[in-house]
């Protein structure tokens, strides 16, 4: 359906320091593969915009110079980059459907075809870090997609975002300011001294709950999951906050809209699975630390700056309680992640023999019991505080911006939607047995008259 027409090695356009890049803790043990993030514009795909992306690209690449490197292994199964300048792969595709046939673009393994696929058969140090496709719609309706192969380990989204960003106002003839130059350094993270004991139980590194009754998580983890595209509107958004600070006392901070939002969806899923009302479930997720660590990182600090944290409960509990208790069951995992939290976490990794063993912690390793994100459990990602729809490279803003796959446990991403008016998107990927009554449940405490709106109404 997608057929690759040309491939270009994109090279920084000046010459950059020839290095090997030093990796924190933290990016250590981030998942060593690609994630596939499409961006969707409409806008007609012509050699004009192939020339003006590869050469902004050359551009942006020697600020970001990193990102045309390769992997490099170091010692005790450490990973660096090596800045070699082998360059980014931009290619040109074109698709014989049109942008209605792909819906709503919600991730799928239909959508996942409008980003580029990395063949990890090859040597670690050949593997492109970025690889960029730019594919063109059939039909009328001028589409282009934009697909983005971006290695974890290069940094967290919100320093995908900002690369993103920074490229597309090259792309259209702008300078970068420099405020808005990356901060590469990231031995700001790098401890001489021994490693401390913990001084947290880190329970988020601990192996989550199994479904009562069940001896490992095998027959869970093979159940399909599915992916449903949901959106809030600024009404249904200030509904779910006014619920959930109904009880907060006078004088308190009220609950942000990503603890409402992400309590919101934690009770619909227990809801949904019709647990026993004893089962503790686990809601993991990460928090940004650029200004919970002490000093605070660089406002730029290009890398991995994320610490993973929890909140747990009993289903009962969930479900019969106010939206404001899970809200605060949230709020109180975020309250955990200061900065001697986050250096404790990082001491768990520095007190590993080798580094395989704090993948493991975080990414859960081999095994029937390896860590699992689903029923009972979940996983919350929020991207609702980065600019994505910012990445105008001259032909306009995205009108779409998601993952491009389906993860293979239960997950939310919530993301601002983008048409600036404060409506928030949702998507769910959910086991397919569970999902209808999620999406009932969802909007069963919201105004029926804005329920079940989808983004596809207004691409």
């Amino acid at each position: 359906m997608v057929t690759i027409t040309a491939s270009h090695i994109v090279l920084p356009s000046q010459s950059t320091p020839q290095c090997h890049l030093w990796l924190s803790d933290m990016d250590q043990v981030v998942r060593q593969r690609h994630t596939p993030l499409v961006y969707i514009f409409k806008a007609k795909h012509d050699q004009d915009h192939i020339e003006r992306m590869k050469d902004s690209l050359s551009k942006i690449l020697v600020h970001y110079y990193p990102v045309a490197g390769r992997l490099s292994l170091a010692e005790n199964g450490r990973v660096e980059i090596n800045c070699n300048t082998k360059g980014a792969i931009l290619l040109e595709a074109e698709t014989t459907k049109t942008m209605a046939d792909f819906g709503d673009f919600s991730p799928s393994d239909y959508t996942k075809q409008l980003v580029p696929t990395i063949d990890y058969t090859q040597p670690v140090g050949e593997l492109p870090l970025l690889v960029v496709q730019l594919t063109r719609f059939n039909g009328d309706d001028e589409g282009l997609a934009v697909g983005v192969a971006w290695f974890h380990l290069l940094s967290d989204g919100l320093g995908c975002t900002r690369f993103i960003n920074s490229w597309a106002k090259i792309a259209r003839g702008d300078i970068l300011e420099p405020h808005e130059m990356p901060f590469l350094d990231r031995t700001l993270l790098k401890f001489s001294h021994p490693p401390l004991a913990p001084r947290f139980e880190h329970e988020e590194l601990k192996p989550l709950p199994l479904i009562y009754g069940s001896s490992d998580c095998s027959v869970e983890r093979n159940k399909t999951v599915i992916t449903t595209l949901l959106r809030l509107t600024p009404l249904q958004v200030e509904k779910l906050k006014k619920q959930a600070n109904g009880d907060v006392p006078k004088g308190s901070r009220p609950y942000s809209r990503f603890e409402v939002i992400g309590a919101h969806i934690w009770r619909c899923a227990s809801k949904a699975r019709h647990l026993d009302q004893n089962q503790p479930t686990v809601v993991r997720f990460n928090a940004e630390n650029r200004n919970r660590m002490v000093p605070p990182l660089p406002r730029n600090y290009f890398g991995n700056a994320l610490t993973q944290t929890e909140a747990t409960c009993n289903i009962g509990e969930i479900t019969s309680k106010p939206l404001s208790h899970v809200a605060h069951k949230i709020r109180e995992a975020i309250g955990v992640v200061n900065d001697e939290f986050i250096r404790s976490q990082i001491d768990v990794i520095r007190c590993q023999n080798h580094l395989d063993d704090a993948r493991a912690l975080f990414l859960g390793g081999e095994g029937k019991n390896a860590h699992f994100g689903g029923n009972p459990n979940l996983h919350l990602t929020s991207w609702m505080s980065m600019p994505m729809y910012e990445a105008d490279f001259g032909w306009g803003k995205p009108v779409y911006f998601g993952l491009a796959y389906v993860p293979p446990h239960d997950r939310a991403v919530t993301l601002l939607s983008p048409y600036g008016d404060g409506s928030v998107t949702v998507l769910m990927f959910f086991q397919i047995a569970h999902m209808k009554l999620f999406k009932e449940f969802f909007y069963a405490d919201i105004s029926t008259c804005y329920g079940g709106i989808l983004l596809s109404a207004r691409l």
